[in-house]
Parts: C-alpha cells; sequence; structure tokens
C-alpha cells in the first residue's frame, strides 16, 4: 500500500466515525413532569412521583411504560434537597446506549395553596 492510498483509508475510517458519532441517536430523550413527595419514616428522604412525560424535542424518540420505575439518585445539597413537599418539578431525562442515563432538573416550582 502506497503512503496515498493509507492516507485516503484513514480519511475515511476518521470520517466514517465522525458520522456515526453525529448520528448516534438516544434511545429515550423525555421531559418528565413530578410532585415531590417525602417519606413518613424519614423527613430527608425525597422522592419525585411523576405523573407525565413528553419527548423534549420535536420527533424524539420518548417511550415509557407506565408500569416502568425510572431511577436516580440526586446528589446530596442538590436544588431537590430544598424543595417543599407537593412542589412541581420538571426533569429532562436522556437515555443513551453508549453514555447510559442523565437527569438533569429543569424547573421547579412551589405548590399553590389552597
Amino acid at each position: 500500500m502506497n503512503n496515498k492510498t493509507g492516507c485516503v483509508s484513514a480519511l475515511f475510517i476518521i470520517a466514517t466515525l465522525f458520522a456515526g458519532a453525529l448520528c448516534a441517536e438516544p434511545v429515550r430523550d423525555c421531559v418528565l413532569e413530578g410532585t415531590v413527595k417525602k417519606t413518613d419514616a424519614d423527613e430527608n428522604q425525597v422522592f419525585v412521583a411523576f405523573h407525565s412525560y413528553r419527548p423534549a424535542e420535536e420527533g424524539a424518540p420518548c417511550n415509557i411504560r407506565r408500569s416502568e420505575k425510572l431511577h436516580f439518585k440526586q446528589p446530596s445539597g442538590s436544588r431537590l434537597d430544598s424543595v417543599k413537599p407537593g412542589s412541581k418539578v420538571e426533569y429532562r431525562y436522556i437515555e443513551d446506549r453508549e453514555e447510559g442515563n442523565s437527569w438533569e432538573l429543569r424547573n421547579v416550582s412551589d405548590r399553590m395553596p389552597g
């Protein structure tokens, strides 16, 4: 193989890898809405009861079964620690085959009095 052919082959491989990375799409890209809850046994333990979801962007894959449980652990000292029970939250959930799952807290709103 001459040097020119080797260079062209290397460029083709790099272009193919780059195109594959650009075309990689997440398995799920959703916005989930829920309500903050605290367990009776431990007031420091917080969880979110999600009640609705939608695609994060138009055409994004977002298939979640109602019986499916999605788990994540918020790092201590996060915004969720100081949120009152009953507050509404919005998370962006991205599931990727190569990078795993990621959760991003996007919005928190206190519950309305009443």
